[in-house]
């Protein structure tokens, strides 16, 4: 067996693949016995900050033959996720505690969520492995790009039929987790205790509370300098008020919501873990399948009302002018696909009648409301990375070396035109909206 395609300055992404498949069990998948194999970047500059993601190709032929062209060669790669290697990094992003969540949500959750996708119409990737082999953490993953699934530009905000897909895919994995819990209650709560709050809790508030506050404060200085006629002073007011007690009241609400209202929540769901699958039509034109959508990067997965999920997708990947001309229209797709999905999971089930009635549009809107603060504190931490200039990203682990306290972590001289646009957008509209009142009264 050979191995191809190594690069001294990209030695991060070799793996020993004869050795990672005793652990993954690859042949469980493959249809050919591998000859040759290479390593490369399992994604791009600026897509993922807590882990490592390879890509693995195996073939019967070498790669510098034109494998793909050739008709009696065979093929196949898979997606691998490791540990960073800064340890600094690693212990001020709290890194460790976030792979763990991810290898326990694959290991324990998904397994029992996916007796609930119809014909297997599962949202997330294929796992082939998760949990440790030699070198440490590892978690083996399908490797979406070969079924057609390709990364949208984060740089540009969702459209509404991009939107319309993910909520109808977000329903269907909420409605498998609602599923789970009324046709088998203990076997799904003895699982789902398995994953654990990694972001608002307790043992993380001195590192993600001082992260959040710093974050806060960089965006009330872009908000100051934007706000030469005034308009923005209500909401700057507003946000000084909230800021230093945001972290905790969003704790409290995650932490300490119904049970009626909770679900298997992805818990980081934005643009940069979600693919979309194109369809060439006849003309050549790439046209979005509108149920091939995946989810990935579970590494914040959480048990806990629906609606974070919604508003973490909404503040973080589309624009002011979409959420207020759609946000009921989206909101109303989530609850029919939710509904529908329920319907056919829980046919003539006891406890439908108040299902449908807990997940009304109504309620939806109110749950939305009421926690839409949670939108503006995830839009202020994640906007920063998902507006970075591609060639000018960040390097977190000379951050990490340097700085080792979240409130010292500063990026201003990385923050882009795109993203103080966003966050003057996003304070008018909470000022505008009514959601400051909404939260100060609670």
């Amino acid at each position: 067996m050979c191995e191809c395609g190594k690069m001294d300055d990209v030695c991060e992404y070799d793996e020993d693949v004869e050795t990672l498949c005793e652990y993954v069990e690859l042949r469980k998948v493959l249809p050919f016995d591998m000859k040759y194999w290479r390593c490369s970047a399992g994604s791009g500059i600026g897509d993922n900050y807590m882990s490592i993601v390879k890509r693995i190709e195996v073939s019967t032929h070498e790669f510098d033959c034109g494998v793909s062209e050739r008709t009696d060669a065979q093929y196949f790669s898979f997606i691998v996720k490791r540990q960073i290697l800064s340890q600094s990094r690693r212990l001020l992003f709290r890194c460790d505690e976030a792979f763990c969540n991810e290898i326990n949500a694959y290991t324990y959750v998904i397994p029992v969520l996916e007796k609930y996708f119809i014909n297997g119409d599962t949202v997330f990737p294929q796992c082939y492995y998760a949990g440790t082999d030699k070198k440490g953490e590892l978690i083996a993953l399908e490797d979406l790009k070969l079924q057609g699934y390709n990364m949208p530009n984060r740089l540009v905000p969702f459209d509404l039929y991009q939107c319309e897909i993910v909520m109808k895919e977000l329903a269907k994995l909420h409605a498998t987790s609602i599923a789970a819990k009324h046709l088998d209650d203990s076997n799904f709560r003895e699982r789902y205790c398995k994953v654990n709050e990694i972001v608002y809790c307790a043992e993380a508030e001195s590192f993600y509370g001082n992260l959040l506050t710093s974050s806060i404060e960089e965006s009330l200085k872009s908000l100051r300098e934007s706000n030469v006629d005034g308009s923005l002073s209500v909401s700057i007011g507003m946000i000084e008020q909230l800021k230093e007690e945001l972290y905790q009241k969003i704790m409290h609400s995650i932490n300490n919501a119904s049970d009626c209202v909770s679900v298997m929540c992805h818990g980081d769901l934005y643009v940069n873990n979600i693919m979309f699958k194109s369809n060439v039509d006849d003309d050549g034109v790439n046209q979005t399948d509108r149920k091939a959508v995946k989810f990935f990067d579970l590494q914040a997965m959480r048990y806990t009302s629906f609606i974070f999920d919604i508003l973490h997708f909404m503040f973080t990947s589309t624009k002011r002018e979409l959420r207020d001309a759609h946000t009921n229209r989206l909101l109303e797709t989530y609850r029919y696909a939710l509904h529908t999905r329920l319907e056919q999971l829980l046919v003539s089930h006891e406890h439908m009648a108040s299902v449908r009635q807990t997940f009304s549009l109504e309620n939806i809107i109110k749950e939305f409301s009421a926690h839409a603060l949670y939108g503006l504190a995830v839009s202020m931490w994640v906007l920063p990375a998902v507006t970075f200039d591609p060639n000018n990203i960040p390097n977190l682990d000379a951050i990490s070396e340097a700085i080792p306290k979240a409130n010292k972590i500063k990026v201003t001289q990385k923050l882009t035109e795109e993203y103080h646009t966003r966050i003057k957008d996003l304070a008018l509209e909470f000022h505008q909206n009514g959601y400051f009142g909404t939260w100060l009264e609670k």
